[in-house]
């Protein structure tokens, strides 16, 4: 594969013209424009788009690239796949997912973390990315709720999957799954900082024997539990740094 060629540049085209034909492109062949055997097709494209990009954003392999290019461009040599662009594995994909997340480019990032579930399925923090996706996007709540019940299946203590369910399923009118991932999450981890119920403003220690120890110092009542709802909109503000 010459990236020069997958992107439709020429070798000396600048960071600018590289970012430029690669977001042109991707929109172009992204797989969700397409059915059938017409979305094999996007897709297989799509990662091959992905994979140039991902070499020729990096100064040091492009740079080697250009230097190579008079051998691979001669008509009497063979042209040879770069090492780093051999074969990727379900974590590449996932990785390059996380990092195009990360840089706001959603369509992208979905799209290569299906391609990641596809090849290994078994692994919770694709599944947990994927609803991160997908929570940014604001689309379909149940495919959140997919995507988390995923991730808690193959990695039942993870505490932050359990918490997000929990809210979602609230959304949802569904309470009593709801009380069930927020238990879960205080089973797994009874002090995480996330499950910690805020003390109301203005409340005071008891009286009296309840409210002090033996010595006569103040000691703290515990509180009656809050609402579910108040808890996990709460709990929904500490994981997402909005509380």
């Amino acid at each position: 594969m010459n990236p020069f060629n997958v992107l439709e540049i020429p070798p000396d085209a600048s960071p600018e013209d590289i970012k430029a034909a690669y977001h042109r492109l991707a929109k172009r062949w992204h797989p969700d424009r397409y059915t059938g055997a017409e979305k094999e097709e996007a897709e297989s494209k799509f990662r091959e788009l992905a994979e140039a990009f991902s070499i020729l954003k990096d100064p040091a392999k492009r740079l080697t690239l250009q230097q190579q290019m008079p051998k691979t461009q001669s008509p009497n040599a063979t042209e040879r796949e770069p090492e780093s662009a051999q074969e990727r594995t379900a974590e590449d994909w996932a990785s390059m997912a996380k990092a195009a997340f990360e840089e706001g480019n959603n369509d992208q990032a979905r799209a290569l973390i299906h391609y990641a579930i596809r090849l290994d399925e078994e692994k919770a923090h694709y599944h947990s990315l994927l609803a991160s996706i997908l929570e940014k996007e604001g689309g379909d709540l149940r495919a959140v709720v997919k995507a988390l019940e995923n991730a808690v299946r193959l990695a039942p203590r993870d505490v932050d999957s359990h918490i997000r369910l929990a809210n979602h399923f609230q959304t949802l009118g569904m309470g009593a799954r709801a009380q069930r991932h927020l238990q879960a999450a205080r089973e797994i981890s009874p002090n995480h900082p996330k499950l910690r119920t805020p003390v109301p403003r203005g409340s005071r220690g008891g009286h009296g024997t309840k409210g002090s120890s033996s010595s006569g110092q103040k000691v703290k009542e515990p509180l009656p539990p809050a609402g579910l709802l108040d808890q996990l909109r709460d709990l929904w503000g500490r994981l997402t740094g909005k509380g």
